[in-house]
């Protein structure tokens, strides 16, 4: 038989390793290696040994066989990417531009992968002989009785901790030249199962304990009356009872039995009503299945409250009856817990869950259960694309438009684009869903490349929530101040009144937007990054939202010395305030990044407010989409103006999702709704689209300007950012690189180059960053340049960081 060879990828971050190396397989392992498979080699001229991915099997290689390292050990007991996941790792490497173990970590849950040890460990060979030949110091001693009581080893690590010692390092060299211990690397998973131990009484055991053995008789006792009783249990009502099970054990009276306990298992019962499908539902599922015989993508575009979810969940049924898997995406956590009733209540456990909400031993558990075919469908946020079904049937993609599903780093993945080259290559089918589908998405459907399958109308016959558009320009003129206009004053009262529920948007969490001195000016900002600092009233803080950073709030100018230093605009702790204050209604319930910090924040809220026990949800973007409370009649947009005026091609397009989203919580139910939006331009095209439910005249108006402007869905973006802690080298190399850029795009036909300059958000954590843009109508040859760019010096000037982005979401 002839030698087989690995194909692999170390797992290291680096231009120089980002490529295939071969090892050879040994005997021992040839029946179990498997392309997908996760392995230990010796890397380097030291053999370090290091986590590997062997992404191909080959019995030709180019170079010498005696020069090729034997594989040192497998990891896994079975490949952790399929091979169909393989092929998508080398398309999003070459799409996105990233090393390969970029690409084959972000298709791995953190969980999963491993963790690399230093340790050391007591060599038995002569260990007293040598012991009392070399051992003179105490302190050497010492480190040899932890390690005998230690079973023989203890990591680097430990060995620091516990000995709090400067010349730990000296006396582990002395061990190690007088061969007494010996350093290993020790690399394995980060998580495993989590093992219960349920206890039971031994039948067969008649001898009676003694007299005094207390303590052992409670705890039979109570193994009698409770069989199965877990180690967890039995020692939270006896405490200290460790010593008592031990002895137990020894003298056979309790048996053990050892099983798996899931980490993520809430403790509530899932109820979901089964719907009987309107007939706009079944011609839409009718229309849909029609386009995947024609194997052709479907973009459904419903109106909020249209029942979208209805529909996935009929397919998914559908699809589970055939012994398909499924993969439901939302764009946000707090709908997850939503979805996850819906999708529980009606499949039972065949639903698992993969969020950032989860702890690591929660998304191990989850992952697994979908890679052992436990489960058969999944929903969770963005990463949950790359579950590890071994027979996809259909992905489904709600609220599709959302900036969530694009990653923010390496590899800068469209979950769109990943959902369609996973659907085919697996042979599934892909639906994505949105009232406000993105520009992008419903341009194709335009074109005919996806299905265009339309949900016009609210089920039975519900009316869309009457908008109405406040000029705060006016409202100034008349002498209001106040962040609520008369006409959203009137209707909270009269929503109260009625006992009804309302929400209050507004997309800035935080008291206030920035502090200013009203004598000389100055504007409080992040010293590392250049963005004015936000106002948190809870601590009396100044926070910044993008390095974290914090500082106590001013009360003298630092600048002048005024104390006329006052905290301007305004955030969702404010609006709370001043809600509280203006309607003398303290039980209100706010929903932002600083409320739901903390694990199942969103699911506690979204309960209270389910329950009716508060009337009033405030909140960011967490609360203006996928959310259904049949008792909201109200709903109030604080400011419509917040993202009108960003420097993005798509501002327009995200102020019109926005207030469609929004406004579509209010009226779900038996009530009529209504919806108030607060804004200084009413003239806007997105506003007055927005107020009319018009989607299609929106896009119509959209898409004349982008193909005017020759922005997506008409040409191709890629953001290059150039940043670093030095200004000077900072610019410097954005101009070589610049340079280099102009050469390179005479070798395209239709390659424009914006640039360079500084970056709207010209310095964040520290590091100052330039900004070039590039534009083209191919994006292969934007790829190819990029690429070539990757390759070249720039990417090693030290001190300089380059980060890439393909058809970014902003250009910020």
């Amino acid at each position: 038989m002839s030698q087989i060879f690995a194909e692999i990828i170390i797992n290291n971050k680096s231009k120089a390793t980002d490529k295939v190396f071969h090892y050879a397989v040994p005997d021992s392992l040839i029946d179990k290696i498997q392309p997908g498979c996760r392995v230990i080699v010796p890397f380097g001229m030291s053999n370090k040994h290091m986590e590997a991915y062997i992404v191909g099997l080959t019995d030709h290689v180019d170079i010498p066989i005696k020069r090729i390292k034997e594989i040192s050990s497998l990891i896994d007991e079975y490949p952790l990417i399929p091979g169909k996941m393989l092929q998508l790792v080398q398309w999003m490497k070459e799409k996105y531009i990233c090393f390969y173990i970029d690409a084959i970590q972000t298709v791995i849950p953190t969980p999963i992968r491993t963790k690399s040890t230093s340790i050391v460990e007591l060599v038995e060979e002569n260990y007293e002989a040598n012991k009392q030949r070399h051992v003179k110091t105490e302190k050497l001693i010492e480190i040899l009785e932890y390690l005998e009581s230690n079973d023989g080893s203890a990591s680097i690590a430990d060995l620091k901790s516990y000995f709090s010692e400067v010349k730990l390092e000296y006396f582990l060299k002395k061990l190690l030249e007088s061969n007494l211990i010996a350093k290993k690397q020790i690399i394995k998973s980060k998580i495993g199962k989590k093992i219960d131990k349920l206890f039971y009484l031994n039948q067969n055991i008649n001898t009676e304990l003694s007299k005094s053995a207390v303590k052992q008789k409670e705890l039979l006792n109570y193994i009698k009356d409770n069989p199965g009783v877990s180690a967890a249990k039995l020692k939270s009502v006896y405490k200290g009872c460790d010593s008592a099970i031990k002895t137990l054990i020894n003298k056979n009276y309790i048996n053990i039995i050892e099983k798996e306990e899931y980490r993520y298992g809430e403790q509530r019962i899932y109820e979901d009503k089964q719907f009987v499908l309107t007939d706009m539902q079944n011609d839409a599922i009718e229309e849909i299945e029609k386009n995947f015989s024609m194997q052709r993508n479907v973009l459904l575009h419903g109106v909020t409250g249209s029942g979208k979810t209805e529909v996935y969940l009929d397919l998914i049924e559908k699809y589970i009856a055939m012994n398909k898997d499924c993969i439901i995406l939302v764009p946000e956590i707090s709908l997850t817990p939503q979805m996850i009733t819906r999708f529980k209540g009606r499949l039972g456990d065949k639903v698992a869950v993969l969020h950032s909400g989860l702890n690591e031993g929660e998304k191990y558990d989850e992952w697994r259960k979908i890679k052992t075919g436990e489960v058969k469908a999944v929903v969770g946020a963005r990463s949950a694309i790359f579950a590890p079904f071994a027979n996809l049937g259909i992905i489904i993609i709600d609220e599709e438009h959302e900036n969530t599903y694009k990653s923010d780093i390496k590899p800068k993945y469209i979950t769109r684009e990943v959902a369609e080259k996973r659907c085919q290559l697996e042979g599934a089918h892909l639906i994505m869903g949105s009232a406000t589908p993105s520009i992008e998405s419903y341009y194709r459907a335009q074109t005919g490349e996806l299905g265009l399958v339309v949900l016009p109308d609210r089920i039975n016959g519900r009316e869309m929530p009457e908008v109405f558009v406040v000029d705060m320009r006016e409202e100034l003129k008349q002498g209001n101040k106040t962040i609520f206009s008369q006409q959203l004053t009137e209707e909270i009262l009269k929503t109260l009144r009625d006992n009804n529920q309302l929400i209050l948007f507004l997309n800035r969490r935080g008291h206030s937007t920035f502090v200013s001195c009203r004598e000389c000016g100055l504007v409080m900002k992040c010293p590392r990054c250049s963005i004015s600092l936000t106002y948190h009233m809870n601590e009396d803080q100044l926070s910044c939202h993008y390095c974290g950073a914090m500082q106590p709030n001013p009360k003298l100018c630092p600048k002048c010395g005024s104390k006329n230093i006052k905290y301007f605009g305004v955030g969702t702790q404010k609006l709370e305030k001043e809600f509280q204050k203006k309607f003398s209604l303290k039980n209100t319930l706010r929903m932002d990044a600083d409320t739901t910090r903390f694990k199942n924040s969103h699911q506690s809220i979204l309960d209270i407010f389910r329950s009716g026990k508060s009337k009033v949800l405030l909140g960011t973007q967490m609360i203006s989409k996928g959310l259904d409370f049949p008792d909201v009649t109200l709903v109030g947009v604080i400011t419509a103006d917040t993202s009108i005026n960003l420097p993005d091609f798509r501002s327009a397009e995200k102020t019109f999702q926005m207030i469609a989203q929004v406004a579509g919580r209010s009226g779900r139910g038996s009530k009529e709704g209504k919806v108030i939006v607060q804004t200084y331009t009413p003239e806007h095209y997105s506003i007055q689209f927005a107020q009319l439910h018009d989607y299609v005249g929106f896009y119509n108006e959209e898409i004349k300007l982008r193909r005017e402007l020759a922005y997506p869905p008409f040409a191709h973006l890629a953001n290059i950012i150039i940043s670093g802690f030095d200004e000077g080298r900072v610019i410097k190399a954005a101009n070589e690189i610049g340079f280099y850029l102009d050469a390179e795009i005479k070798k395209y036909q239709d390659v424009e180059k914006l640039g360079p300059s500084t970056a709207p958000l010209s310095k964040i954590k520290s590091k100052y960053r330039w900004q070039i843009i590039l534009k083209g109508s191919s994006e292969i040859e934007l790829r190819e340049m990029l690429q070539n760019l990757v390759l070249s010096k720039f990417t090693d000037i030290e001190g300089i960081s380059i980060s890439i982005d393909i058809n970014p979401n902003n250009m910020l």
